[in-house]
């Protein structure tokens, strides 16, 4: 089993282990395998409003003062519960909502500016970073993006539905989340 695969599973099962069965139908969380009222085993995934609650995802989801909590029907933060089949928007919930995803063309630029000198042309001194980027925007793009999938190749970064997110900062999440719920 490879790393990415090793990760996607851990994220899963610990999307799995915050979200409750949900019967859809009912329209109601539920304990066990089936639905008490109607004896449905196809449960959809509930996300408690806690995991909207985290500093990181507040900030994000609820920016502005002037929004209204529709459940209170009085101003403050929307607190939004996701209901949905599948723990793949969870796990997105969790990345996008806890973690920074990686600036690849800043990273990008570093690597440049590090590995070759600046480029001199009379008075003028240019970074090989910008001297690329500006002359040569489509090889740019594409060093860009071999140098994301190189780092996450070598075990640096993770991604996810087209982002990319450090590594230790996942590994720093997943074991967050399973203290959270052992």
């Amino acid at each position: 089993m490879t790393l990415t695969q090793e990760i996607c599973n851990r994220l899963h099962e610990a999307a799995l282990k915050i979200t409750d069965n949900f019967c859809y139908g009912c329209y109601k969380v539920v304990e066990g395998d089936r639905c008490s009222d109607c004896f449905s085993d196809d449960f959809m995934r509930h996300l408690p409003s806690k995991y909207y609650d985290h500093p990181v995802a507040s900030a994000r989801l609820c920016n502005s003062s002037d929004t209204v909590d529709s459940r209170a029907g009085t101003p403050g933060p929307v607190r939004p519960v996701g209901v949905e089949y599948g723990t793949d928007w969870v796990v997105r919930h969790l990345l996008t909502t806890r973690l920074e995803a990686v600036d690849g063309e800043e990273m990008f630029e570093e690597l440049l500016d590090e590995c070759y000198p600046e480029v001199k042309i009379g008075n003028s001194v240019f970074s090989p970073s910008q001297v690329l980027k500006e002359l040569d925007p489509i090889a740019f793009n594409i060093g860009v993006d071999e140098n994301l999938q190189s780092l996450a190749e070598d075990g640096v970064l993770f991604e996810f539905d087209g982002d990319y997110y450090r590594l230790e900062d996942l590994e720093d999440l997943l074991e967050e989340l399973e203290a959270e719920h052992p």
